[in-house]
């Protein structure tokens, strides 16, 4: 794996610069949405990054990933972000009404500016159950509560502009709540930026809201990007360049960085390109019922086996593997007829829809790094249902 510079090191040369003396970049949103994933609680309101970073090293050390660990360090020596001021977190894991795993951290960039930054997915059933929700509804509760997240910060800090950023679901979240938002928000919105966020409906990307506000959205998917390609993307959308492989680009502190800026990839590489292919013929071959209660049923039994994280099938793969068989064998005959009708409608669509394996597969339909230029992507899901 070549080595190239990533967000980290971007900490490391740029961290000794203010928001006055070089203004917020992409790779800030990046960094700032990495933050949400960290373990915080109410306590850290009114205190700067520095000290909610410090009692995070104190207390959750252990448990960080050398990742995350490195870029805690580097916030508490950095005069760029240290500084900055929490107003506000929020964290609610929910699986009544409806399934909700959801934070947000709201931060002061300088007086006259916030930044609201959308968790994404944890590796809570309840946080993975909503995802899947998204396969087959264009409705998830959570993008409910994150526009009134947004609106509740704007009416709060009436005089401050605002910048929005997320990763992965926080990255659906931040545009989505600018799309759904009041008007008179939207307005004091200056960008939403998605990192390898997942997309969205045409039903939704129709509407005025997100028409009206296109312009101040920006979506970046890695070049073998799997989760930011499941829906479409009618934002601009610039794809980049990492050196990781595939399953590990989904973070942005993996990808390649210039001296403030993202690296642009050529394009998607031809595996993503399969992917979303495989994606969206998955999508137009069984219909979203059927879609719905096999992720029902597959989370009713977790549930029942009282699962709550999703660790417990990738930390033990030996363990994973029989809990899982558990699961498939504790749902009721009728749900696990639904699954094997599943199973054979999946390879049923495979076999009635070519995949292309090959680059060459791809010759009418060129590579391009920003939508905005060149199309990303050659096909729609053009959702039915």
């Amino acid at each position: 794996m070549d080595k190239m510079a990533g967000p980290l090191d971007y900490l490391r040369w740029r961290g000794d610069l203010s928001f006055k003396q070089k203004q917020y970049n992409s790779v800030d949103g990046a960094i700032l949405a990495s933050i949400a994933y960290l373990p915080f609680d109410g306590s850290i309101v009114g205190h700067s990054l520095k000290e909610a970073c410090e009692r995070i090293l104190a207390l959750y050390s252990g448990s960080l990933d050398l990742h995350r660990k490195t870029e805690t360090r580097l916030l508490v020596k950095s005069p760029r972000f240290a500084d900055l001021k929490i107003l506000d977190w929020t964290s609610r894991l929910e699986a009544e009404p409806a399934p909700l795993q959801f934070a947000a951290l709201t931060l002061q960039l300088d007086e006259n500016t916030i930044l609201i930054s959308f968790r994404g997915t944890d590796s809570s059933v309840v946080g993975w159950n909503e995802d899947m929700i998204m396969n087959y509804s264009y409705q998830i509760y959570g993008q409910t509560v994150a526009r009134d997240y947004l609106e509740a910060m704007a009416d709060k800090f009436k005089n401050c502009k605002i910048y929005i950023t997320g990763h992965s679901k926080g990255g659906h979240y931040a545009i989505h709540s600018l799309a759904a938002a009041r008007y008179d928000v939207q307005d004091r919105v200056i960008s939403a930026l998605s990192f390898d966020g997942p997309g969205y409906r045409s039903v939704f990307a129709e509407s005025t809201g997100f028409k009206r506000a296109i312009d101040k959205m920006r979506t970046y998917v890695p070049e073998s990007s799997v989760f930011g390609i499941m829906l479409d993307h009618p934002e601009r959308t610039l794809v980049v360049k990492s050196v990781y492989p595939m399953m590990h680009q989904h973070t942005p502190l993996n990808w390649s960085v210039g001296r403030d800026s993202f690296v642009l990839a050529e394009g998607l590489t031809t595996s993503a390109r399969i992917i979303r292919h495989a994606l969206i013929q998955f999508n137009q071959s069984i219909p979203a019922e059927k879609r719905g209660q096999l992720w029902s049923a597959i989370f009713l039994a977790f549930e029942n086996m009282d699962i709550t994280d999703m660790n417990v099938f990738t930390e033990h793969r030996i363990r994973g593997t029989w809990t899982l068989g558990k699961v498939v064998m504790g749902m009721d005959p009728e749900v696990r007829q639904v699954a094997t009708e599943m199973i054979k409608l999946i390879y049923q669509s495979a076999k009635n829809n070519y995949l292309p394996f090959s680059e060459g597969d791809f010759s009418a339909c060129p590579k391009s790094n920003d939508s905005s230029k060149a199309p990303i992507f050659f096909e729609s899901y053009n959702f039915k249902d």
